[in-house]
């Protein structure tokens, strides 16, 4: 792998993880320390992530992480709903016992695995989160157009990003550490979280594809959805 390619892979798993957090400067002098790279593969990195929509540039101010926001997520939720639909519909009109098969060995790999909170190991998080994208892949992987796997793979990319900073970021942690008169809406985050995160719900997935039921599996895939816009409702209520 060249250093441009070791530059440009290294920040985008950052940049994904939010670990380079939304907004923040991306200054050359900075990364170079950060990654022990040189100049060149980190400048030529950076346009190539301007193209993939996860750093922004601003003539004279240099580059910034792209910023998230509820107007942002909520496009990226209704363009997953055009494409998933259709991939769903498709998997299950066509999948077979293989596809099948998948579904039911990725879903008992995410129910052996405790959802992320915030506090959360590093590594337990990210085992959650593969396990988690592997049962939601099973359920589109007959989908059977290339096309539109390309373009659900993207907009999970940015999906990530979002999720983790809503999940581990400083506001959701707040939200955990609250009490008082502050704990009622605690309690709602926590109930909200557990029905975005947790086994019930993608069990239901599950069984609706399993049962070749489109329409419902459908319906479960918009509420999943909204769990996570309400999840963002909870943390910034004034975002519109």
């Amino acid at each position: 792998m060249s250093k441009t390619e070791e530059a440009f892979h290294r920040l985008r798993a950052d940049i994904l993880d939010a670990r380079l957090a939304p907004g923040a400067p991306l200054v050359i002098s900075a990364l170079k320390e950060k990654y022990g790279l040189g100049w060149t593969p980190l400048r030529e990195a950076l346009p190539r992530l301007e193209a993939e929509r996860l750093v922004v540039s601003h003539r004279n101010r240099g580059y910034r992480v792209a910023p998230v926001s509820a107007t942002s997520l909520r496009d990226l939720q209704e363009a997953r709903r055009a494409v998933e639909h259709k991939l769903l519909s498709r998997s299950i009109e066509c999948g077979g016992p293989d596809w099948e098969s998948g579904i039911v060995a990725a879903h008992h790999l995410l129910e052996r695995t405790p959802s992320p909170t915030p506090g959360m190991s590093e590594a337990d998080v990210k085992r959650w989160e593969e396990r988690h994208e592997a049962f939601h892949q099973s359920l589109l992987a007959a989908g059977g157009s290339d096309w539109l796997n390309a373009f659900q793979r993207q907009l999970n990319d940015q999906l990530h990003r979002h999720h983790r900073f809503m999940v581990l970021g400083p506001d959701s942690r707040s939200e955990f550490h609250t009490n008082g008169e502050e704990a009622r809406n605690t309690s709602e985050f926590r109930e909200i979280l557990d029905r975005t995160l947790g086994i019930a719900h993608h069990t239901a997935l599950m069984q609706a594809a399993l049962d070749r039921d489109a329409a419902r599996a459908r319906d479960l895939l918009d509420e999943h959805i909204g769990f996570s816009l309400a999840v963002y409702a909870v943390l910034w209520p004034d975002a519109g």
